[in-house]
């Protein structure tokens, strides 16, 4: 730049013009606003962490609250254990009779736990017997064991089902008729077949619809006999169905079914109970996944009005740029 240029720009310094120098005095002697002291990004850094901080303390209370109450197999679960099934079977039905396998009793008395049938009363007896055996070798010579023990009790096979999908396992489901007189007996041939892993007895008494039917026969045989033609026909034939069916409950309760069932397939031990402190983080981490699944879904289901929101502090800040930029414009 000349020195004579910088010597006239000095001597003839440009005055403003007027409206400028109003505003300029009009922006100094303005109060200036107060500032906020509640912003969003202030809300959003203080509820951010306190939302984290609770759901972290509902986990953990959780987890403390597993691991100071007792487990599953402790005294409040040991307080409303139902009753046994026996019990049950008892008072809901007279005469039907439960005999789950005893574990931990020694082989000998397991091969004699099945209940005997009432004497003198017609009852439909059904046991249960699954064994375990070695191999798909011996599970067919059990299977024909099984067959033979029946025929030579006086029994009959009315199904058997043989399966061996790969070598050296398979399973043989058989059911056999034996009488009820000789079915203790049977049992007690079929544990020895291989190693029991559950039997099962259930007895159901006949003896009163037994009863009821022979009472209803004997009425309508005193009334056929009193009367003629085709009125007494009809009674003959209803008669005739109804000794059909007490000759039917009577084959029944001659006869006790037997479900012997053979496997090869050794049975999985039992998973161990968790302890208390595994229990407890199950129940935190359980208790945090469904806050997050709980957050994840609001925040989907309000992903709409954040986008306008969003979209409308956008707009707002792009119209306040551009009135600023016109306003120096302007100026």
């Amino acid at each position: 730049m000349s020195p004579e240029l910088v010597a006239v720009l000095r001597s003839e310094t440009p005055a403003a013009p007027d409206a400028l120098r109003e505003r300029v005095a009009a922006v100094t002697t303005a109060t200036p606003p107060a500032p906020r002291r509640f912003t969003a990004r202030r809300v959003l850094a203080f509820a951010a962490p306190v939302v984290a901080a609770l759901s972290l303390a509902a986990a953990v209370a959780v987890g403390l609250n597993t691991a100071v109450s007792p487990g599953p197999g402790g005294e409040s679960a040991a307080k409303v254990a139902p009753p046994a099934a026996q019990d049950v079977g008892a008072r809901e039905a007279p005469g039907l009779t439960f005999g789950p396998i005893d574990e931990a009793a020694p082989e000998s008395s397991r091969r004699s736990a099945a209940p005997a049938p009432g004497a003198g009363r017609a009852q439909d007896y059904r046991a249960t017997l699954t064994l375990l055996v070695d191999g798909t070798g011996e599970l067919s010579t059990t299977t024909q064991k099984a067959l033979r023990t029946a025929r030579r009790l006086g029994g009959y096979v009315v199904a058997v089902s043989y399966s061996s999908p790969e070598p050296g396992e398979g399973t043989a489901a058989v059911r056999l008729r034996i009488p009820v007189s000789r079915v203790q007996a049977a049992i007690v041939e079929f544990s020895g077949l291989g190693r029991i892993l559950a039997q099962d007895t259930r007895i159901s008494d006949l003896q009163q619809g037994l009863d009821e039917l022979t009472r209803e026969i004997r009425r309508l045989e005193r009334r056929a006999a009193t009367l003629k033609g085709e009125e007494r026909a009809r009674l003959l034939a209803q008669i005739a169905r109804l000794r059909s069916q007490r000759a039917q409950v009577n084959r029944q309760a001659a006869f006790a079914t037997v479900n012997l069932d053979l496997t090869t397939h050794e049975p999985k031990e039992p998973a161990a109970a968790p302890g208390r402190l595994e229990r407890a983080l199950d129940d935190a981490v359980g208790i945090l996944l469904a806050e997050l699944a709980i957050a994840a879904y609001a925040l989907i289901v309000a992903s709409p009005l954040l986008i306008l929101l969003a979209a409308g502090l956008l707009g707002n800040r792009a119209y306040r740029r551009h009135a600023d930029q016109r306003l120096l414009e302007r100026a």
